[in-house]
C-alpha cells in the first residue's frame, strides 16, 4: 500500500500495550500527567506506528552503571502482546473463522497482523491469519456471487467483516 493510504493510517494508529523499560522525563503527557516523566515498568496503550519506533530505538547505556549488562541493549518500551491475539482469540479464530467479529474486535485486524506478525516474525500467527482469511474469502465470494450484493452489509457475518474484507467485497 502506499504512503497516502488511509487503512495504513488507521491501521497504525491502532492502539498496542507496551511496557517502559526506562524512566522517560516530559513524557508524563502520554498517561495524562503534563510535565511528568514516565516511570519504569509504567504499561501504556501507545499508537503502533510510535509504539514499534519506541521498541527499536536502542538507549545508549552508561558504561560506569554496573547494574546494566554493556552486551544487552535496552530500549524504550517493550511491546506486550495485545489482547486481540490472546490464546481465547486465537482458539476461537481456529475452531470456527467464521463466526468472529472481527469489526468489533479490531477493523484493522489483517492489517495489524500482517505488521504484528512481521515484527516478531511470528510464522505460526501469520499462518492461522492466512487460514481465517482463505475461510472467510470464500464466504464474502459466496455472498457477492448472489444478485443482491445488498444481502452480505446487512447479514451478521456483513457487519462483521474488517476492513480488508469490505474492500476485498466491494472489488
Amino acid at each position: 500500500m502506499g504512503y497516502y493510504d488511509l487503512d495504513e493510517i488507521l491501521a497504525d494508529g491502532q492502539k498496542i500495550p507496551c511496557r517502559f523499560t526506562i524512566s522517560v522525563p516530559g513524557l508524563g503527557y502520554l498517561e495524562n500527567n503534563p510535565g511528568k516523566p514516565v516511570i519504569q515498568n509504567t504499561k501504556l496503550d501507545l499508537p503502533l506506528w510510535l509504539a514499534e519506533i519506541l521498541a527499536i530505538c536502542e538507549i545508549q547505556s552508561d558504561q560506569n552503571d554496573p547494574k546494566e549488562d554493556p552486551d544487552q541493549p535496552t530500549y524504550f518500551v517493550e511491546l506486550i502482546q495485545p489482547d486481540f491475539y490472546s490464546s481465547k482469540i486465537i482458539n476461537a479464530i481456529k475452531t470456527n473463522a467464521l463466526k468472529i467479529d472481527l469489526h468489533q474486535l479490531l477493523p484493522y485486524f489483517y492489517k495489524l497482523s500482517v505488521k504484528w506478525g512481521s515484527m516478531f516474525n511470528d510464522t505460526e500467527l501469520m499462518a492461522i491469519v492466512q487460514e481465517m482469511f482463505k475461510q472467510r474469502a470464500c464466504a464474502i465470494n459466496d455472498y457477492s456471487s448472489d444478485n443482491n450484493h445488498l444481502q452480505l452489509l446487512n447479514s451478521e457475518f456483513g457487519l462483521q467483516l474488517d476492513e480488508t474484507e469490505r474492500m476485498l467485497f466491494q472489488k
